[in-house]
C-alpha cells in the first residue's frame, strides 16, 4: 500500500476475507505506511481470515529482499505519508553457450551449473575451462518504479533513475495543475518530465481524474515531453523481457477479468 488514503485502503479488508473464502491457504504478506496495522486489525476484528496474514510497516528503504529481488520504498510528497515503490531484479547470469559448451567437450553435467555460477573448472584431460570462455557479459536487472500518489518531486526522479518502467500518477491535466498541486497529485505533462529527467525507459501514466472521459489529451500531453509514454487500464499486463545487456522488451496483453 503506498499510503491510506480512503480510495485505496477501503476495500482491502473484504479482499482480504474473500481471498479466504477463495480457498487461500499461503500466507499473504501486505506491507504499508505507519498505521496500516491498526487500520486492518480493527477492520477485520469482527470478521475472520482464515490463513497467515503478516501486516508489516514499512520506513524509507528496504521493504523486501529476496533471492531475486528487492523493494524499496522512497517517500513522496502527497497529502498524508505516502511511499513510492522501486523493485530491483538482481543482475542476471550471462547466457550459456552451449554449442562452445560442446565444442570444448564439457559435458551436460554440475560442471556447466559451475561455470554459469561464475567458477572455473578443470576438464579430466586437464584443461581449464573459466566462464568467460562459454558464459555471456552478465545480463542487467530489471527495475521497476511506481510513484503511488505523487505531487512532482526531486527524490522520485532521484529513485526513478534509468529504471525499465515507470509507472506514475497522472490525475490531472496541466490545465487542471492548479488542483492537481492543491490535492497532491501530478498532471500527464508532470508525469513526463519525471520520467526524461529520470531517464527510464518506458512511461506508464495512471490514476486518472474521473472527469476526463476521454484520456487521449493526457497521453498526448505527456508524450510532447516524453515520447514513450502509455496509457495504463484495468487488466493491463505489461511483460519485459531483457534483451542482450541492457536492451529491453515489451509485450502488452490484457488479463482475463
Amino acid at each position: 500500500m503506498t499510503h491510506l488514503h480512503g480510495d485505496h485502503v477501503y476495500g482491502l479488508p473484504g479482499l482480504l476475507e474473500s481471498l479466504g473464502m477463495w480457498g487461500r491457504s499461503r500466507c499473504l504478506e501486505v506491507w504499508g505506511p505507519r498505521g496500516l496495522k491498526e487500520y486492518l486489525e480493527a477492520a477485520l476484528a469482527r470478521g475472520e481470515v482464515e490463513y497467515p496474514l503478516k501486516i508489516g510497516e514499512v520506513e524509507p528503504g528496504v521493504v523486501l529482499s529476496r533471492e531475486g529481488y528487492e523493494v524499496v520504498a522512497v517517500p513522496v510528497e502527497h497529502k498524508v505519508e505516502a511511499y513510492a515503490y522501486v523493485i530491483v531484479e538482481r543482475d542476471l547470469p550471462g547466457k550459456f553457450n552451449e554449442r562452445k559448451a560442446e565444442e570444448l567437450g564439457i559435458p551436460p553435467s554440475p560442471l556447466r551449473r559451475m561455470l554459469i555460477q561464475g567458477l572455473p573448472i578443470k576438464l579430466p584431460d586437464g584443461r581449464v575451462v573459466t566462464p568467460q570462455d562459454v558464459v555471456g557479459p552478465p545480463r542487467k536487472g530489471l527495475k521497476i518504479v511506481y510513484s503511488g500518489d505523487t505531487m512532482p518531486c526531486e527524490a522520485l526522479v532521484e529513485a526513478a533513475s534509468r529504471a525499465d518502467l515507470l509507472i506514475h500518477d497522472a490525475t490531472f491535466a496541466s490545465e487542471h495543475k492548479e488542483e492537481a498541486e492543491a490535492s497532491g497529485h501530478s498532471t500527464a505533462a508532470e508525469a513526463a518530465e519525471c520520467a526524461a529527467k529520470a531517464r527510464v525507459k518506458l512511461l506508464f501514466l495512471f490514476h486518472y481524474s474521473n472527469r476526463y472521459s476521454d484520456l487521449s489529451g493526457l497521453l498526448v500531453e505527456a508524450r510532447k515531453i516524453f515520447r514513450r509514454s502509455y496509457l495504463s487500464e484495468d487488466l493491463l499486463k505489461i511483460t519485459l523481457r531483457r534483451w542482450g545487456t541492457d536492451s529491453l522488451m515489451v509485450s502488452l496483453s490484457k488479463l482475463d477479468g
